[in-house]
Protein backbone atom coordinates (compact mmCIF):
# COMPACT_ATOMS: atom_id res chain seq x y z
CA UNK A 1 0.00 0.00 0.00
CA UNK A 2 2.81 2.42 0.77
CA UNK A 3 4.33 1.74 -2.68
CA UNK A 4 1.19 2.97 -4.42
CA UNK A 5 0.94 6.16 -2.36
CA UNK A 6 4.68 6.94 -2.82
CA UNK A 7 4.46 6.67 -6.61
CA UNK A 8 1.26 8.71 -6.59
CA UNK A 9 2.98 11.38 -4.49
CA UNK A 10 5.95 11.52 -6.92
CA UNK A 11 3.61 11.85 -9.92
CA UNK A 12 1.63 14.54 -8.09
CA UNK A 13 4.80 16.57 -7.30
CA UNK A 14 6.03 16.18 -10.88
CA UNK A 15 2.70 17.39 -12.27
CA UNK A 16 2.77 20.41 -9.90
CA UNK A 17 6.30 21.29 -11.14
CA UNK A 18 5.26 20.99 -14.79
CA UNK A 19 2.16 23.11 -14.17
CA UNK A 20 4.26 25.78 -12.44
CA UNK A 21 6.69 25.85 -15.38
CA UNK A 22 3.87 26.17 -17.90
CA UNK A 23 2.20 28.91 -15.85
CA UNK A 24 5.48 30.86 -15.66
CA UNK A 25 5.98 30.60 -19.40
CA UNK A 26 2.41 31.75 -20.06
CA UNK A 27 2.79 34.75 -17.74
CA UNK A 28 6.03 35.80 -19.49
CA UNK A 29 4.48 35.37 -22.95
CA UNK A 30 1.35 37.33 -22.05
CA UNK A 31 3.56 40.11 -20.65
CA UNK A 32 5.58 40.25 -23.88
CA UNK A 33 2.42 40.38 -25.99
CA UNK A 34 0.99 43.14 -23.80
CA UNK A 35 4.17 45.23 -24.12
CA UNK A 36 4.23 44.69 -27.88
CA UNK A 37 0.59 45.75 -28.26
CA UNK A 38 1.22 48.87 -26.18
CA UNK A 39 4.26 49.82 -28.25
CA UNK A 40 2.38 49.26 -31.52
CA UNK A 41 -0.55 51.31 -30.21
CA UNK A 42 1.77 54.20 -29.33
CA UNK A 43 3.34 54.05 -32.80
CA UNK A 44 -0.10 54.11 -34.46
CA UNK A 45 -1.18 57.06 -32.30
CA UNK A 46 1.99 58.95 -33.22
CA UNK A 47 1.42 58.17 -36.90
CA UNK A 48 -2.18 59.43 -36.73
CA UNK A 49 -1.09 62.60 -34.94
CA UNK A 50 1.60 63.15 -37.60
CA UNK A 51 -0.59 63.63 -40.66
CA UNK A 52 0.15 65.84 -43.65
CA UNK A 53 -1.04 66.39 -47.20
CA UNK A 54 0.80 67.18 -50.41
CA UNK A 55 -0.91 70.26 -51.84
CA UNK A 56 0.35 69.94 -55.43
CA UNK A 57 -1.38 67.85 -58.04
CA UNK A 58 1.84 67.03 -59.89
CA UNK A 59 1.21 69.47 -62.70
CA UNK A 60 2.03 73.05 -63.42
CA UNK A 61 5.17 74.72 -64.63
CA UNK A 62 6.67 75.27 -61.19
CA UNK A 63 6.38 71.65 -60.02
CA UNK A 64 9.21 70.20 -62.13
CA UNK A 65 11.72 72.45 -63.84
CA UNK A 66 13.49 70.56 -66.62
CA UNK A 67 16.27 73.14 -66.96
CA UNK A 68 17.33 72.99 -63.28
CA UNK A 69 16.02 69.44 -62.62
CA UNK A 70 14.32 70.72 -59.46
CA UNK A 71 10.96 69.62 -58.08
CA UNK A 72 9.17 72.22 -55.94
CA UNK A 73 6.10 71.14 -53.98
CA UNK A 74 4.09 72.15 -50.92
CA UNK A 75 2.96 70.14 -47.91
CA UNK A 76 0.56 71.09 -45.10
CA UNK A 77 0.66 69.66 -41.58
CA UNK A 78 -2.92 68.42 -41.11
CA UNK A 79 -2.17 66.40 -37.96
CA UNK A 80 -2.78 67.35 -34.36
CA UNK A 81 0.91 67.60 -33.41
CA UNK A 82 3.76 69.83 -34.44
CA UNK A 83 6.47 68.07 -36.44
CA UNK A 84 10.12 68.80 -37.13
CA UNK A 85 10.79 70.71 -40.33
CA UNK A 86 14.28 69.48 -41.11
CA UNK A 87 15.81 67.08 -43.59
CA UNK A 88 16.46 64.46 -40.90
CA UNK A 89 12.74 63.99 -40.26
CA UNK A 90 11.19 64.55 -43.70
CA UNK A 91 12.13 61.94 -46.29
CA UNK A 92 11.62 62.46 -50.01
CA UNK A 93 11.76 59.75 -52.68
CA UNK A 94 11.48 60.35 -56.40
CA UNK A 95 10.81 57.22 -58.45
CA UNK A 96 11.93 55.12 -55.49
CA UNK A 97 15.27 56.88 -55.02
CA UNK A 98 15.99 58.63 -51.73
CA UNK A 99 16.79 62.31 -52.29
CA UNK A 100 19.23 64.06 -49.96
CA UNK A 101 19.61 67.43 -51.69
CA UNK A 102 16.41 69.06 -50.42
CA UNK A 103 15.66 72.53 -49.08
CA UNK A 104 12.76 73.14 -46.70
CA UNK A 105 11.25 76.49 -45.81
CA UNK A 106 7.99 77.59 -44.26
CA UNK A 107 5.54 79.47 -46.45
CA UNK A 108 3.00 80.43 -43.80
CA UNK A 109 5.28 81.29 -40.86
CA UNK A 110 8.25 83.60 -40.43
CA UNK A 111 9.73 81.63 -37.55
CA UNK A 112 12.56 79.34 -38.48
CA UNK A 113 12.54 77.39 -35.22
CA UNK A 114 12.59 74.04 -37.00
CA UNK A 115 9.02 73.28 -35.92
CA UNK A 116 6.34 72.40 -38.46
CA UNK A 117 3.20 73.59 -36.64
CA UNK A 118 -0.38 72.54 -37.27
CA UNK A 119 -1.79 73.91 -40.56
CA UNK A 120 1.65 75.30 -41.49
CA UNK A 121 2.64 74.92 -45.15
CA UNK A 122 6.19 74.03 -46.12
CA UNK A 123 7.83 74.51 -49.50
CA UNK A 124 10.19 71.65 -50.30
CA UNK A 125 12.60 71.95 -53.18
CA UNK A 126 14.36 68.81 -54.37
CA UNK A 127 17.47 69.11 -56.54
CA UNK A 128 17.49 65.87 -58.49
CA UNK A 129 20.68 66.33 -60.47
CA UNK A 130 19.13 64.23 -63.24
CA UNK A 131 16.37 64.80 -65.75
CA UNK A 132 13.05 63.03 -65.64
CA UNK A 133 10.90 61.97 -68.55
CA UNK A 134 7.62 60.26 -69.18
CA UNK A 135 4.40 60.08 -67.25
CA UNK A 136 5.17 57.36 -64.72
CA UNK A 137 7.02 59.48 -62.17
CA UNK A 138 6.23 59.24 -58.47
CA UNK A 139 7.03 61.59 -55.59
CA UNK A 140 6.78 60.13 -52.08
CA UNK A 141 7.12 62.11 -48.86
CA UNK A 142 7.20 60.54 -45.40
CA UNK A 143 7.62 61.65 -41.81
CA UNK A 144 6.89 59.94 -38.49
CA UNK A 145 5.37 56.86 -40.12
CA UNK A 146 2.98 58.79 -42.36
CA UNK A 147 3.56 58.63 -46.11
CA UNK A 148 1.94 60.45 -49.02
CA UNK A 149 2.60 60.04 -52.75
CA UNK A 150 1.63 61.71 -56.00
CA UNK A 151 2.22 60.66 -59.57
CA UNK A 152 3.25 63.21 -62.16
CA UNK A 153 4.38 63.52 -65.74
CA UNK A 154 6.98 65.83 -67.25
Amino acid sequence: MSGVSASTLIIFIASILVAAGVAGTLVATVGDISNSAETKGDAITESIDADFEILNDGGGTKFYDNSTTNITFYVRNTGSNALFQNTDNINVLVNGQFEQDIAIQSVTSDSNAGVWAEDEVLEIEVNLGRTLSGSDNRLTVSTKGTERSIEFSV
